[in-house]
């Protein structure tokens, strides 16, 4: 009657929070690249610009960080 136990988990259980740490970040990473693009539409607004340029810069770089967070985070 002796179960066979390998660290912390089942045995028939592959790490079942691996599901919850990808969606996490994948929610992360729309959330960085949401707020960013919004502030720069919001910049753009604020200095009647005829051309986005904030909201381009902006989204390319929230599109960068968010990439580095994940990579980040799916390292850990």
């Amino acid at each position: 009657m002796a179960e066979k136990m390998s660290g912390n988990e089942p045995e028939g259980n592959p790490k079942p929070n691996a599901y919850a740490k990808y969606s996490a970040l994948a929610f992360q990473m729309l959330g960085t690249i949401l707020a960013l693009t919004y502030a720069g539409y919001k910049i753009d607004e604020w200095q009647e610009n005829h051309i986005p340029g904030w909201t381009l810069a902006l989204s390319l770089i929230s599109i960068a960080a968010s990439l580095y967070l994940f990579i980040r985070g799916a390292l850990k």
